[in-house]
């Protein structure tokens, strides 16, 4: 009979305002993305040759524990799943999955260095440990560390009003707004490497009128 399994103490996320992730973020682009305003930004690149970690491709990550990735509790290095890593196809995923950890490291390196697992399998009973509120918050907050570093806000505007003209066009063909911003973000989501969705919630989480 297999013995039960010891909980892991729960870890409390901070609870940090959307102003302090965004100035994270840029303070993390003005140090690391060389000019600050490159775009699509060489997530991979400053991971191994700046932040000197190891991306770690890991067959069968996703489907193991439904992840696409997660950083390591030593800090050395980005798990992710082999497929989604070599997969050119999937790199706009991809590299936002690789921000993601970024801004766990940048934001929760203090809780995170108090994990105690070491393998993929133990990754899913850390995170079923975890309050669901506890968890949307560490979630989220990489999330938008994530999107300011890879979206940023200046490049944003700067791409939106150079399509004013589609725009204007767009906006009699279909004026709701769901529709409308799944157009533009899509025209816009290859040059900053991340999905449409991704340019969407940028647009929604800056509050840029389209």
């Amino acid at each position: 009979m297999t013995s039960p399994r010891e909980k892991q103490s729960p870890i409390s996320p901070p609870r940090l305002t959307w102003e302090y992730i965004r100035n994270q973020a840029e303070q993390f682009r003005q140090k690391y993305v060389k000019p600050p305003d490159l775009i699509p930004v060489p997530i991979d690149k400053i991971i191994e040759m700046d932040l000197r970690l190891y991306i770690i491709p890991i067959a069968n990550l996703k489907e193991k524990i439904d992840m696409d990735g997660f950083l390591t509790n030593d800090l050395t290095g980005i798990c992710v799943d082999c497929a989604l890593y070599m997969d050119d196809r999937r790199s706009n995923r991809c590299r936002f999955t690789l921000a993601h950890e970024v801004g766990h490291l940048i934001l929760h390196e203090k809780e995170i260095k108090r994990c105690r697992f070491r393998r993929p399998e133990e990754w899913i009973h850390f995170r079923e440990d975890f309050e669901e509120e506890d968890l949307a918050w560490f979630e989220n907050q990489a999330n938008e560390f994530a999107g300011r570093l890879l979206v940023p806000k200046d490049k944003l505007l700067k791409e939106v009003d150079g399509l004013k003209d589609k725009i204007a066009k767009f906006k009699k063909m279909s004026p709701e707004w769901p529709e409308l911003s799944e157009v533009i973000s899509r025209l816009l989501s290859g040059k900053f490497g991340v999905s449409w969705e991704v340019i969407q919630k940028r647009i929604l989480k800056e509050r840029i009128s389209i």
